[in-house]
């Protein structure tokens, strides 16, 4: 009888044991794996659908060109609008043709620099390609600049609208001016000094604090380094994984970085999200412990709440809509500064093409974010503008952000370092900015003016011209930059 009921309460033992386990389980699956079905649900809801189709699509469509009849009337247009179009074009490409110096040195560049093959394909939507390479050959070769105005090779004069890619605020003539005060500043070192710091660096460390208002500063020799490094360092500091974007802005071509259309690296650990979206904002106050930093790109504020137009993206109606939500933009942006503040996730504007553009203290000053403001980035990323002619990366952050090593934990470095950050010419060069924008708040407030001019004029002689469209798009700018509609 005592071994019948040993073995009873033996087995009972087991089976109590047994539901204690699934019962703990149960607990430990709820407290744990619910919040992260929960959290990986937010984060799919706010993800921008654009890269993730992109990635899963790039190697699935094959390439096909427009012949000349589909070329002008890809959109369905009528006959006699494809008439005008391929008259237009054709007019384009006349005037658009090289003098002899140039066609003979463009074919020679082709046939061994890679970095025309590269943006003589990706400027242009692939469909549209055949034709454009066998009419347009943009390849401008110059050797002279005079104001906007631009001498190529064959000595034929073209304006520059551009502004080399948003790097020339000041104009080509300043910069010349200021590469020559920045070369006067450091020539008896010269400029391949490296080690050695010159002093004219305290010259752009200290007007640098105070357009910030953050405590240190970081040099490198391009934009796209300048976002590395600032990636890695609030990773370093935070001690958390994930770094958000937002769909359609674009951070520089370091595959870290850029989740969507021409990297072919799956970043897990970067979330590209809907912009100005309640989505997004759940999952960053969701997932708060683990991300690292949140990253902006200003120039946002030309299309909010949508993906820019891209060299690989066509321009659809939707983006015509949202020309009046300038001031959304800047609320959203206020409230997110406000939300990652709370949560203690570092705010990044990356400023590489809006620094010292959008104003003359850059898109923070823009927004209404600049140190006075309570409202101000933990961290800005600089480059193009700021470098006075001369290549450079910058990093502007709070000091607890900007550590390369754990005081607790010596083994633990955060590697970052360049031979040529910091190189004298360069600090000379934006030294020189640096003392050109604070005497130019003036010249900054005409350029506001002066573009509001070119878009109206523009728009009026659009409409005098017999514009397809009932009437021209609104103006669309973000401070001096400008997009065209057509």
């Amino acid at each position: 009888e005592y071994e019948k009921f040993a073995l009873h309460f033996h087995r009972w033992m087991e089976a109590e044991t047994m539901g204690m386990i699934k019962n703990a389980l149960v607990v430990v699956l709820a407290a744990f794996g619910l919040p992260f079905v929960y959290k990986r649900f937010l984060t799919l809801r706010a993800i921008d659908p654009t890269y993730v189709a992109a990635r899963y699509t790039a190697g699935l469509l094959p390439s096909y060109t427009f012949e000349e009849d589909e070329f002008y009337s890809a959109d369905g247009a009528p006959a006699h609008v494809a008439a005008q179009r391929k008259a237009g074009f054709m007019k384009l490409a006349e005037s658009f043709k090289m003098g002899p110096k140039g066609t003979a040195k463009e074919a020679e560049m082709a046939d061994g620099l890679s970095d025309i093959r590269f943006t003589d394909t990706n400027r242009v939507p692939f469909q549209f390609q055949k034709i454009v390479r066998e009419n347009l050959k943009v390849a401008s070769i110059v050797e002279k600049s005079e104001g906007p105005v631009l001498t190529t090779i064959d000595g034929e004069e073209m304006i520059d609208v551009s502004g080399s890619y948003g790097v020339n605020v000041c104009g080509y003539d300043t910069y010349k001016k200021l590469m020559h005060q920045g070369w006067l500043k450091i020539k008896d070192l010269g400029s391949n000094v490296l080690g050695p710091v010159h002093p004219v660096i305290n010259e752009v460390i200290k007007p640098l604090r105070e357009i910030t208002g953050l405590d240190e500063v970081s040099f490198h020799m391009s934009g796209t380094e300048a976002v590395m490094a600032a990636v890695r360092l609030v990773r370093f500091n935070k001690q958390r994984p994930l770094v958000v974007t937002f769909g359609g802005a674009y951070h520089g071509w370091w595959d870290g970085m850029q989740p969507g259309p021409g990297n072919e690296r799956f970043t897990s650990d970067v979330l590209a999200v809907k912009d100005m979206s309640e989505a997004s904002m759940a999952m960053i106050k969701a997932r708060a412990s683990e991300i690292a930093a949140v990253l902006i790109s200003p120039l946002q504020g030309l299309n909010p709440g949508k993906p820019p137009p891209s060299d690989l993206v066509l321009m659809d109606s939707a983006m015509r809509k949202t020309n009046n939500r300038m001031q959304d933009y800047t609320n959203w942006l206020h409230r997110l500064r406000k939300v990652t503040a709370e949560l203690d996730i570092p705010l990044v504007f990356d400023e590489v093409y809006t620094g010292f553009r959008m104003g003359q203290h850059g898109a923070t000053e823009f927004y209404g974010m600049g140190p006075d403001s309570g409202l101000g980035p933990d961290m800005i990323v600089y480059g193009k503008t700021l470098g006075g002619g001369m290549p450079v990366g910058v990093v502007c952050g709070k000091k607890e952000l900007m550590h390369r090593f754990d005081k607790k934990h010596p083994l633990r470095v955060n590697y970052i370092i360049g031979t040529f950050s910091a190189a004298p010419m360069t600090l000379g060069a934006m030294s020189a900015f640096l003392e050109w924008n604070k005497k130019s708040k003036g010249l900054y407030e005409n350029g506001q003016k002066k573009t509001d001019e070119f878009i109206l004029s523009c728009n009026e002689e659009f409409k005098k011209r017999g514009n397809s469209q009932p009437s021209p798009p609104p103006p669309r700018r973000c401070a001096v930059i400008v997009k065209l509609l057509y």
